[in-house]
């Protein structure tokens, strides 16, 4: 891989300065902030899908215990609402661009030119790749520190009352039927850079609704909208 150059060096002291974290192992956050068709593209860097799967699981263990500390008089329900809305994509996109990673995340020739919607895109997961570089370089207290100085203002019972989100909305109806709704990603195709995504969902054993994006959660999301459209005709 060789040694790093000295922009790439003044890259990671600047992003490490916006992420609030100073990292022992800099690889971990230079993979968070490298979009996958760059690193397929250059060879030389690792791309932030593995760190983004660690991390989403990370950030929702957070924003669940936080909910469960900040309001003991919540409802499961209710708190599963908060939780669906904070870890939104539209959520995460608008943390990440606040919090100043835009200028820090690398994209490939073909994100760069599908800019906005590649954008967004890589937002949202670099932010979920930033929460599992922190955790994996100095464990779960300043990896939830993170999430709370960028997401703690959102974790409010009155985000729950935007406009309904599918997957919240498929749970609550479900539940009030005393049955499960169960996701899965069943495929992914094409490259890195611009990757389909198939998703289903079943209740209790039985499919429901169907969906597709270029990200897992566009496509659980349409299957969610799809569920609901059968479930409630």
């Amino acid at each position: 891989m060789g040694r790093p150059s000295g922009k790439s060096q003044q890259r990671m002291e600047d992003a490490q300065r916006v992420v609030g974290h100073s990292f022992a192992d800099t690889t971990l956050l230079d993979a968070a902030l490298t979009h996958p068709s760059y690193a397929e593209e250059s060879g030389d860097h690792t791309g932030y899908e593995r760190l983004e799967f660690l991390g989403d699981a990370v950030l929702g263990l957070v924003v669940v215990e936080e909910c469960y500390r900040r309001f003991p008089h919540l409802a499961e329900g209710v708190m599963t609402k908060i939780k669906i809305a904070v870890v939104s994509g539209t959520v995460l996109t608008a943390a990440a661009h606040e919090l100043g990673l835009t200028p820090f995340i690398l994209l490939g020739e073909g994100e760069r030119r599908n800019a906005e919607r590649g954008r967004a895109s890589a937002l949202e997961n670099a932010f979920e790749a930033v929460v599992g570089a922190i955790y994996l370089d100095a464990g779960y207290e300043p990896a939830r520190e993170f999430v709370l100085r960028t997401l703690g203002s959102r974790i409010v019972p009155e985000i729950a009352l935007e406009e309904e989100h599918p997957k919240s909305a498929l749970f609550e109806l479900v539940q009030a039927r005393g049955a499960t709704a169960v996701f899965e990603i069943e495929s992914s195709d094409g490259p890195p850079h611009d990757r389909i995504f198939s998703a289903s969902v079943s209740v209790d054993g039985q499919l429901v609704g169907r969906g597709t994006g270029r990200s897992k959660k566009e496509a659980e999301m349409k299957a969610a909208a799809e569920a609901l459209s059968r479930l409630n005709h």
